[in-house]
């Protein structure tokens, strides 16, 4: 099989795949952005060699524009449209001799992704999830929320649709549902899709509470600043929308703001704006501790005299948390001091000084 005689097009991980499997017996011609896609290098290098295929995971987007462009190609003929691919994959589809691999005798228990320590949105979801409210969630890093032990998120169906969904709910449902449902989005996925929603909770004046995590970035893309922080993409001043005026601008009489490390707060303002017979908006601000301008504190530590074994900690889904010997420990790598555990823990087994301290 000479490197002219298959020519693959690929991208992404499938790049890594290809050359595993292939290495240099074929010509692979990786597509590093693949939109706009660049016609005359694909028709270029679709000359060049006698057999045409496209392996890309999922569906058939660099395919489908091979064939556009009048081209024979195989692809989705020959590789499944549904999950990942593999070494292996690439191996059986082209009825290649499988390289031998080792396999690890034992199972592997699961690590699923967590918010990460100190982070705010942690109080917050603690809170929802012990008063049992019906909660519709958004996109965004406080998606987690919906994983154990939290489990405090219901509902998540696409960016901006937690708020007008729970408008949706409370119409529909009246007090069945309003005194125990809430939507959840963050400052930036707010401006960028959900304030329409919210205007039509104000409009139609649904007793809807609408809690805004305010972590001052957009924290689940990678720290991109957004028309809440003050700052433009590049860093540079610009103009800073506040969130409390523009919620009562566009109708809503009832906007409060709590610090989601404050447990106690949360859950008294939560009880408040639940039983209210009218919209609400509750804007939970903390900055994400991983930016560089939050100061964070020492890490805890847990006094093991005192430290019960309740595991009531456990609830929280920190990180930094987790039992040994039957007791609480902290790990001092990952801990940041938050408090939000210090706060929780009914015999005082936690100390140090917190951030809010």
């Amino acid at each position: 099989m000479g490197s002219t005689d298959i020519g693959i097009i690929t991208s992404s991980t499938s790049y890594q795949y290809v050359k595993e499997v292939f290495g240099d017996k074929v010509s692979v011609l990786k597509i590093g952005i693949i939109w706009p896609l660049p016609d005359k290098l694909i028709l270029d290098f679709a000359s060049k060699v006698k057999k045409l295929y496209v392996v890309e995971e999922l569906d058939p987007f660099i395919e489908n524009h091979c064939k556009e462009l009048g081209l024979s190609v195989t692809g989705k003929d020959l590789l499944p449209l549904c999950d990942e691919f593999s070494q292996s994959l690439l191996e059986s589809r082209f009825d290649l001799p499988e390289k031998p691999f080792r396999t690890f005798p034992e199972a592997v228990p699961p690590r699923p992704p967590v918010l990460c320590s100190g982070c705010p949105h942690r109080g917050i979801f603690y809170v929802l999830q012990k008063l049992k409210c019906t909660v519709i969630g958004d996109i965004g890093c406080y998606t987690l929320g919906s994983a154990a032990p939290l489990s405090a998120m219901d509902i998540n169906i696409c960016m901006g649709a937690s708020v007008s969904a729970e408008h949706g709910f409370n119409v529909a449902l009246g007090k069945e549902s309003q005194n125990r449902t809430v939507s959840v989005i963050g400052d930036s996925t707010f401006v960028h899709s959900g304030m329409t929603s919210l205007a039509d909770i104000a409009y139609n004046q649904s007793a809807s509470t609408v809690l805004i995590l305010d972590n001052s970035i957009t924290g689940m893309t990678g720290h991109q600043q957004n028309p809440t922080t003050g700052y433009n993409i590049k860093g540079d001043p610009a103009g800073k929308i506040d969130l409390e005026a523009l919620c009562r601008a566009m109708g809503i009489n009832r906007v409060e703001v709590v610090d989601p490390y404050n447990l106690a707060q949360c859950e008294q303002v939560l009880k408040e704006e639940l039983q209210a017979d009218e919209p609400s908006v509750i804007i939970c601000r903390r900055p994400c501790v991983l930016l560089k301008a939050v100061r964070t504190a020492a890490p805890l530590t847990v006094d093991r005299e005192k430290c019960v074994g309740c595991k009531a900690c456990m609830k929280l889904g920190c990180p930094s948390i987790s039992i040994r010997d039957g007791k609480a420990t902290v790990d001092e790598t990952l801990c940041v001091g938050c408090g939000v555990c210090k706060e929780l823990c009914r015999v005082g087994a936690f100390t140090g000084k917190t951030m809010m301290e």
